[in-house]
């Protein structure tokens, strides 16, 4: 049994709560509309794809986790909600089928991408880019390497979460999504969702040089696109 699935098995998921501030945050920054049609990729118990479902047209999540595509299909089931569905696969093999390219108007990767490297993240960019709709955008949130106390953990000061094995910086993340094709993408530095760093970050976060510091999350817009722009969010 691998490490991952020692973490993140059934009773993991099961007991799940629903993180309401990180959801809350992310739906203050994203407006979707009722003709959306959104993928949501490594969607864990789809709690953000079950919140958002009566605002889009439709959903798909995906996550390689058997354990994680039952608990999201119980919310389902529980939630009564008819227009979502959850499958139990991974990006690539999702889009190699061919069905589903350009189906798209949002791909997100919510808080996953730090938990697998650089090569299969390049793989899950470049099947992002086939799956969206030429007019798409794909939306990553993830921890941030430059905020402080991900830098304490880098170093060894303190413990890393589990499963993080790929916290970022925004430069590496730039690469990556250049390295797919994708055209430039518009990167915004957030405070943390829970108190009280968020009222720390808040307040030091526009300090000139040291405020980089205290963007705890990246949130990044990349459209598929350069026709496609990138709206100001937030």
């Amino acid at each position: 049994m691998s490490e991952s699935s020692e973490i993140y098995d059934d009773e993991y998921y099961r007991n799940l709560p629903v993180d309401s501030d990180r959801i809350s945050t992310l739906l203050h920054l994203l407006d979707f509309r009722p003709s959306d049609t959104v993928l949501e990729i490594g969607c864990a118990a789809g709690h953000f794809l079950a919140e958002i479902a009566p605002a889009i047209k439709s959903g798909v999540g995906l996550d390689t986790a058997q354990a994680a595509i039952g608990a999201a299909n119980r919310i389902k089931s529980q939630r009564e909600l008819h227009n979502i569905e959850f499958e139990e696969t991974s990006a690539q093999s999702y889009v190699s089928s061919g069905e589903r390219a350009a189906s798209f108007d949002y791909v997100l990767l919510l808080d996953v991408t730090e938990h697998i490297d650089d090569d299969i993240l390049s793989d899950v960019l470049l099947a992002a880019k086939r799956l969206l709709k030429s007019d798409g955008k794909l939306i990553i949130h993830t921890p941030n390497l430059s905020y402080w106390l991900e830098l304490l953990k880098d170093r060894g000061i303190i413990a890393q979460l589990n499963g993080h094995i790929a916290v970022r910086n925004e430069r590496h993340y730039r690469d990556l999504i250049e390295q797919a094709e994708f055209v430039a993408p518009q990167v915004r530095g957030l405070p943390h969702y829970r108190q009280p760093l968020r009222l720390v970050d808040r307040l030091l976060m526009w300090i000139p040089i040291l405020g980089r510091l205290f963007r705890s999350r990246l949130f990044i817009v990349v459209p598929n696109s350069a026709n496609n722009r990138v709206e100001a969010v937030g």
